[in-house]
């Protein structure tokens, strides 16, 4: 397969911050799109936040696919940090409850049980963020609600919450997916309105990183959007790909074909899940009142392959 744009060969390291995001990279590895435009790239897991913002500026990686609160106050400090495209911009989660609830604001003098609020490096847990800012957006303050804080790690969450419930330690959690096995248990799942947020597989790097290698950025974004056309043009190729990953991949045992599906044709960030994500690194980090929210996004490699037709023309073809 030849290279588009007579794009120089590169090669990148990455990191993904949630095994939900391997799906879409995946597709693009397996559908020859690294390929195409001249890009070998390896992918390691990180389970912080703080890690992986220390590896993007000492070189160690070129992109983080995540890191969606932090960041922002990052760039108060005059770190070069940047977000190029945004393709999921909500979350969708139930809440489940010991008693039946009307909604979200029920949970006043409750016990919820979650995540730290950061792990033992220091980084913030995007997870825990949502859940904040759906009782906020309940009318409760934070002090109004009791955390239980059960783990520090994602993968230790899921089945932590369950038996967090089980045992009594909480009246309440909110759950990502399926909750199955919740009201199995005898608890009650109340679906709630889903929350605008900056999640999924972002692209982030640095200004210094997008400068060291030919066209970067624009090949990153141009990658992720042919990624999701392929998904959404090829389903069984892409059903196909997505098994593979699960037989490999235990942690993306979970992986459906919506999980690359959903994402948007056209990935710019949703200017209400700015607005969320950057409410919760204020409340972390004052230091990202000095800055416009909108500082750390630069969407001009996605708004020139919009503005030339290029991704409509993926769709009518």
């Amino acid at each position: 397969m030849t290279h588009e744009e007579n794009y120089s060969p590169i090669e990148l390291k990455a990191f993904f911050r949630s095994h939900t995001h391997l799906p879409i990279w995946e597709v693009i590895e397996r559908a020859g799109i690294w390929q195409r435009l001249g890009i070998k790239v390896s992918f390691d897991f990180c389970d912080s936040s703080t890690l992986a913002e220390a590896a993007l500026f000492g070189g160690e990686v070129d992109f983080v696919s995540g890191n969606h609160i932090t960041p922002y106050a990052l760039v108060a400090r005059g770190k070069p940090m940047v977000c190029l495209a945004s393709p999921s911009n909500s979350v969708n989660d139930k809440l489940v409850t010991r008693e039946p609830v009307r909604s979200v604001a029920d949970l006043r003098g409750k016990r919820i049980a979650d995540t730290t609020l950061v792990d033992s490096h220091g980084g913030y847990h995007h997870l825990r963020g949502n859940h904040m800012v759906y009782v906020m957006r309940a009318g409760l303050r934070l002090d109004e609600v009791e955390w239980v804080e059960l783990c520090e790690t994602m993968d230790e969450f899921r089945t932590a919450q369950l038996e967090g419930m089980k045992s009594g330690r909480a009246d309440a959690t909110f759950v990502t997916g399926s909750t199955e096995k919740f009201e199995q248990a005898g608890f009650h799942a109340l679906a709630i309105e889903p929350l605008p947020m900056i999640t999924g597989p972002t692209v982030t790097s640095t200004l210094d990183n997008l400068k060291r290698k030919d066209r970067l950025g624009e090949r990153l974004v141009k990658a992720q959007v042919l990624g999701i056309n392929f998904a959404r043009t090829h389903r069984e190729e892409t059903e196909k790909i997505l098994a593979g990953l699960r037989e490999r991949e235990p942690r993306a045992a979970r992986v459906t074909y919506n999980s690359v599906a959903k994402l948007q044709p056209k990935p710019y960030p949703d200017l209400r899940g700015i607005g969320n994500a950057y409410e919760l690194c204020c409340l972390k980090d004052p230091a990202a009142k000095n800055i416009s929210p909108s500082a750390l996004w630069d969407i001009h490699y996605l708004r020139e392959l919009d503005h030339s037709g290029f991704i409509d023309g993926l769709y009518r073809t």
